[in-house]
């Protein structure tokens, strides 16, 4: 049985964990707030009128999630040069793109998409190395702050050339892919520009925010809190 106090919820994260999410939710709706928009939300479901409320698309019933399984495939068939019925949803990402000569591909297959969908990274432990230096070089600076500057260039260095020369796969399926696609760059996967599906908006934000932040989506309800409205019901009582 899972223990109920190690599920993570939506209060368990603080203000700025929930901002990073509603970034990537603006870019992917194709929308900008000004962070005042959000000042008077409460719990998940405000949230999610917010960005119901400032969707100016014509509504129209078509599958974004489809469009963007075919845009996969059409993308992945014309640069791996193979039939499109060989690209099936269940299909492993590391068999259309090997080890050997994944980057490469990868690029290719990014450029046929037309967006800058990110399906590398480099490995966890050099992640970690990466980590450690930037952590000596924060306490280089109490005794020189010449290294501490030149620990935290070399750190941005070292990200940006392993950011590029990544080979490990961040999803495992084209099912996978084309999830990621339509939730984080929903407005450019459409195939008519302009429009969206109503009923798809709210799935899509509580698809991010599950992905994100590892909640399950059955505590994403509507009257789910945030952390801030806790230290408000406190203020409350205090005065």
């Amino acid at each position: 049985m899972t223990d109920l106090d190690t599920i993570a919820k939506l209060n368990d994260y603080e203000d700025e964990d929930i901002f990073d999410v509603v970034v990537k939710l603006e870019k992917s709706f194709g929308m900008k707030f000004n962070r005042d928009a959000f000042i008077h939300i409460k719990t998940f479901g405000d949230l999610c009128d917010v960005f119901e409320n400032h969707t100016n698309y014509e509504n129209r019933d078509d599958c974004t999630k489809q469009q963007a399984f075919y845009r996969v495939r059409e993308a992945i068939a014309s640069t791996q040069q193979m039939s499109r019925d060989n690209i099936q949803l269940a299909t492993k990402l590391s068999d259309l793109f090997p080890s050997r000569d994944r980057p490469q591909k990868a690029k290719k297959f990014k450029r046929a998409v037309g967006i800058d969908i990110k399906i590398l990274t480099y490995p966890s432990w050099l992640a970690l190395t990466f980590a450690l230096v930037f952590l000596l070089s924060l306490g280089a600076l109490f005794y020189e702050w010449k290294i501490a500057v030149s620990g935290i260039v070399l750190f941005i260095t070292a990200i940006k050339i392993a950011e590029n020369l990544g080979n490990t796969l961040v999803i495992s399926t084209v099912h996978e892919l084309t999830e990621k696609l339509a939730r984080e760059h929903y407005v450019d996967v459409r195939r008519t520009k302009g429009t969206y599906n109503k009923q798809e908006l709210l799935q899509t934000i509580i698809d991010t925010f599950s992905n994100d932040l590892a909640i399950e989506k059955a505590y994403l309800t509507r009257d789910a809190t945030f952390s801030w409205t806790k230290s408000t019901a406190t203020n409350k009582s205090i005065g």
